[in-house]
C-alpha cells in the first residue's frame, strides 16, 4: 500500500511536471509543442490539460479551429469542477459561437464557476443579469455580482459599477460614486488604451458633476431667493390679511355699534311715540272729560236759564191778568158811575211792531210770551219780558253742538233761541 501511494505521488509529480512544462510552452508561443504535451494528458483526464487544449482549439492555433471539439474539452475539465473551464463553457453557451445558443446553460456553468470566485465569470453573471438573458433583467442582481468581480481587481466589473451608478441601475443615483468607480477601472486597467478610456470617461464624468454643481449652487441661490421673495411676499400678506382681518372686525364692531345705536334710537323714538299717544290719550280724555265737564255745566246753567224764563214768562202773564182784572173792573165801576161815553182810542205815535225772528239753520220753537197791552189811564205800553240768549251765550260752541242740525225733523229744541228786537216806540197820543 505504502509503494502504492509512493507511485502515485512520483505520477502525479511527473504528470505536473508535464503540465507545467506545456504552460511554459503556450506562454512562450510554442504552442504545437504545448499542444503535444497537453493532448496525452488530456487524454488522461487532466482538467487544466483538457481546458488548455479547448483553448488551442477555439484560438486556432496550430490546431485548426473547431468549437465542437473545443466544447468538448471545455465540459470534461468542467465537470470536475475547474473553475475557469466552466467560465469559458459558459461564456461559449452565451455567444452561441460555433454551437447552438443557450443562456440557461451558460448562466448554469457561469455560475458555477462565479461561485468558486472566478472574476470573469462573476462579471460575465452581472452583465446576464443586467442584459436580462435567460432570466428577467434585475440590476440589484447584476451589482452585487459586479461587485464580488470588483474585489478580485475585475477592471471591466469596476467601469460596470461606474456606469450602474451614473445612470442609477440597481443603485441610487450617484455621479461621485461613479467617478470614483472610474478611477478604480483605470488603476486595474490591462493596457493604456483602456486605462485612458475608463479616465475619460472619469474626467468626463467629474466636468458634469462640477457643472452641475455649479447649476445646482446656482438653482439653491435662485431658489433661495425665491424662498426669501415668497417668504416676503408671504409676509406682506399675512399683514395685508391681518389688516384686512382687523378692518373686517373693526366694520362689525362698528356695525354692531350701529346696530346698537340704531336699536337705541328706536326704541327712543318708540318710547316717545308711546309717550305722545299717552299724552294724546290724556289731553283726549281730559279735553272729552272737560267738554263733558262743560256741557254738562252748560246744560245746568241752561236748565237754570230755562227755568228763570219761565218763572219771569209766568209772573208777567200773571201781571198781565192781574192788570186786566184791575182794568175791567175799572170799566165796570166807571160805567155804573156815570153815562158811558164811547171810547177814544188811546193816541200813540206809532202801533208797535212785533219783532223779527232772526234766520237760523232750523226754525225754532218761538218762546211764548204775552201780546203788549195798553193801560188806559196811564197811556203805556206794556212789553213782555226777554226770554231769549245773549249774543255771547249764542256764539258758545256748545250751544250750537245742543241745536239739531239743520234739515232734521222738527221737534222741540234743547232751547229756544230766537232774538226779537223790542219796539221802544211811544204812542203819539
Amino acid at each position: 500500500m505504502r509503494i502504492l501511494i509512493i507511485l502515485l505521488l512520483l505520477s502525479t509529480a511527473a504528470q505536473a511536471s508535464e503540465i507545467d512544462e506545456a504552460l511554459r510552452a503556450e506562454e512562450a508561443g510554442d504552442y504545437v509543442k504545448a499542444a503535444t504535451l497537453f493532448l496525452p494528458l488530456a487524454q488522461k483526464g487532466d482538467p487544466v490539460a483538457q481546458y488548455n487544449l479547448g483553448v488551442l482549439y477555439v484560438q486556432n492555433r496550430v490546431i485548426q479551429r473547431d468549437y465542437s471539439l473545443a466544447l468538448q474539452w471545455y465540459l470534461a475539465a468542467a465537470e470536475q469542477g475547474y473553475a475557469q473551464a466552466q467560465a469559458s463553457l459558459g461564456m461559449l453557451y452565451e455567444s452561441g459561437t460555433g454551437i447552438p445558443q443557450d443562456y440557461q446553460k451558460a448562466l448554469h456553468w457561469l455560475t458555477l464557476a462565479a461561485k468558486q470566485r472566478n472574476a470573469t465569470a462573476q462579471l460575465q453573471v452581472g452583465q446576464m443579469y443586467a442584459a436580462g438573458l435567460g432570466m428577467p433583467q434585475d440590476y440589484r442582481e447584476a451589482v452585487k455580482w459586479y461587485r464580488l468581480a470588483a474585489e478580485q481587481g475585475n477592471a471591466i466589473a469596476h467601469a460596470r459599477l461606474a456606469e450602474c451608478y451614473a445612470k442609477g441601475w440597481g443603485v441610487a443615483q450617484n455621479d461621485a460614486m461613479a467617478a470614483k468607480w472610474y478611477g478604480t477601472a483605470a488603476n486595474y486597467a490591462s493596457d493604456e488604451r483602456q486605462r485612458n478610456r475608463y479616465l475619460a470617461s472619469q474626467t468626463a464624468l467629474e466636468k458634469d458633476i462640477a457643472s452641475r454643481k455649479a447649476t445646482e449652487a446656482r438653482i439653491e441661490d435662485e431658489h433661495k431667493a425665491v424662498q426669501a421673495e415668497a417668504a416676503r411676499i408671504a409676509t406682506e400678506q399675512a399683514a395685508v390679511n391681518q389688516a384686512v382681518e382687523d378692518a373686517k372686525l373693526k366694520l362689525a364692531a362698528q356695525a354692531a355699534f350701529d346696530a346698537r345705536v340704531q336699536a337705541q334710537e328706536l326704541n327712543n323714538v318708540r318710547k316717545e311715540l308711546d309717550d305722545v299717544k299717552k299724552e294724546l290719550t290724556r289731553v283726549k280724555t281730559d279735553k272729552e272729560r272737560s267738554r263733558a265737564d262743560q256741557r254738562s255745566r252748560l246744560e245746568a246753567q241752561m236748565a237754570r236759564r230755562r227755568a228763570e224764563i219761565n218763572a219771569e214768562a209766568a209772573r208777567r202773564r200773571r201781571e198781565i191778568l192781574a192788570e186786566e182784572r184791575r182794568s175791567k173792573v175799572e170799566k165796570e165801576t166807571l160805567a155804573k158811575t156815570s153815562k158811558p161815553e164811547p171810547a177814544k182810542p188811546v193816541a200813540t205815535a206809532a202801533k208797535p211792531e212785533p219783532a223779527k225772528p232772526v234766520a237760523a239753520a232750523a226754525k225754532p220753537e218761538p218762546v211764548r210770551a204775552e201780546t203788549a197791552t195798553t193801560t188806559q189811564g196811564a197811556g203805556k205800553v206794556t212789553y213782555p219780558a226777554k226770554t231769549e240768549l245773549s249774543d255771547d251765550e249764542l256764539k258758545h260752541p256748545l250751544i250750537r253742538e245742543l241745536q239739531p242740525p239743520v234739515g232734521s225733523l222738527p221737534g222741540k229744541p234743547l232751547i229756544k233761541i230766537k232774538q226779537i228786537e223790542w219796539s221802544k216806540k211811544q204812542n203819539d197820543s
